[in-house]
């Protein structure tokens, strides 16, 4: 098989440097440099299916590590997206708490104002038929308060 390959044109010269004193080192060097770093296929890497295949058949030790890291690497960064997602989650639901026990503090204020209010506006009620009573008639006509102070104090404590 030798002799045919020397018979072709351009190939027995290099077969006969390759297989010399000073060509055979070169060869294996550049063997295991190739093997080393594999064949730089560049932009080809990134066609659909035939690239990925491509880069698994002639990527070298270099880019089989290079990938590895990548590899690794995305695994902390998923696995820090992943808590801090969930450290997130976890500050909204302890605000939404927060949000619904205010609202919930405003929702029983507000029904025990309403209660409040109710009494209140009943004293003034019962105030004002006691008022409406027949004016004294010894010391003439009188001007009474329109609103107890203690119904008043009571209705600035409910806000109205």
């Amino acid at each position: 098989m030798i002799p045919a390959l020397m018979a072709m044109p351009y190939v027995g010269p290099i077969l006969t440097f390759a297989t010399s004193r000073v060509g055979l080192p070169l060869v294996i060097a550049g063997g295991v440099i190739l093997i080393y770093e594999g064949v730089p296929i560049g932009p080809l890497r990134y066609i659909p299916y035939a690239g990925p295949a491509l880069a698994n058949l002639v990527d070298g030790r270099v880019d089989r590590q290079y990938s590895a890291g990548q590899f690794a690497e995305r695994l902390v960064w998923q696995e820090q997206q992943r808590k801090a997602l969930a450290q997130l989650a976890a500050k909204a639901e302890a605000k939404q708490k927060e949000i619904d026990a205010a609202a919930q503090a405003y929702v029983d204020q507000q029904n025990t104002d309403a209660v409040r209010i109710a009494d209140l506006e009943q004293a003034i009620r019962d105030q004002k038929d006691e008022d409406l009573g027949p004016p004294d008639q010894k010391n003439g006509p009188v001007c009474r308060a329109g609103i107890p102070a203690r119904v008043s104090t009571q209705l600035d404590a409910v806000g109205r």
